[in-house]
């Protein structure tokens, strides 16, 4: 049986989908060669379950007994039953949501906490470009004509931005990595990862590997239906995943000023 207090597990936690994950997991397998549980590419909602849970034990569960009883049902125990699922020194449980964070570090004080943060303009610029609306409906048709007139992305931005900023975890105990910083190989970022996993890696070595990942999200790509949403595609001389477009001039203006605020939060403007 593996030595669970030599293995890790790495929970990687960003505030909203199309924040780069699947890239970031790869590029951090460069330093630990970890495993993702359960599925590679998905994300395992533990920490939003578990501040379901709390949120029920808190609110529902009058008495101390009972909630001892509880917490030896679904928590006590909860890191072994994690790692007993792989045999690797690191594992990574993601999640694209804040919900349950501030949980993790209580529960598992001896593992890797990190919070993936990109330019909240980016991120929202990649939501509404693969928004659909195929439905032929009245409402669909408002939400498309308030695309191309920046209305709703102004609006939508705005929601899901405060919504995040409600949910902002304490960051001091937690490593902070920002996806851009990965992308441009920020030498910085490299070092602190080099440190924080124990890697004697060259910096050079690791600058290579990481620049020869693939695209493997659909954001990078054409997205038609979702096909083949985790095919990895070789990157082009014209593909920059931090500036990308797009969107229509409008569009990226209403983006731009209903994400003012969570952008001007982690420091991007």
């Amino acid at each position: 049986m593996k030595d669970r207090q030599t293995q890790k597990i790495i929970f990687l936690n960003s505030y909203l989908p199309r924040t780069g994950h699947n890239f970031v997991s790869e590029a951090l397998k460069v330093f630990t060669d970890h495993q993702v549980l359960i599925h590679n590419k998905s994300e395992t909602k533990l920490s939003t379950v578990l501040n379901k849970y709390f949120e029920i034990s808190h609110k529902q569960v009058f008495f101390e007994t009972d909630k001892n009883f509880l917490d030896h049902l679904f928590i006590d125990g909860l890191r072994d039953r994690i790692l007993e699922k792989s045999k690797s020194n690191y594992v990574m449980i993601k999640d694209t949501s804040f919900s349950g964070v501030y949980y993790l570090p209580i529960l598992f004080p001896q593992d890797i906490h990190i919070i993936l943060i990109r330019d909240p303009y980016g991120v929202f610029n990649s939501l509404i470009k693969g928004m659909r609306f195929k439905k032929s409906s009245i409402k669909n048709f408002i939400k498309k004509v308030g695309i191309s007139l920046g209305v709703y992305p102004y609006y939508y931005s705005k929601k899901i931005s405060n919504q995040v900023l409600s949910q902002m975890p304490d960051l001091s105990n937690k490593f902070l990595l920002k996806y851009e910083d990965l992308v441009t190989l920020d030498e910085s970022t490299l070092l602190d990862l080099k440190l924080l996993f124990g890697t004697n890696k060259p910096i050079q070595n690791i600058k290579d590997e990481i620049d020869d990942i693939e695209v493997i999200n659909s954001s990078f790509v054409s997205e038609i239906n979702a096909q083949n949403i985790w095919d990895r595609k070789p990157k082009t001389n014209h593909f920059n995943p931090v500036k990308r477009k797009g969107n229509s001039y409008l569009t990226r203006i209403g983006i731009k000023f209903g994400s003012r605020k969570l952008r001007k939060y982690f420091n991007y403007i």
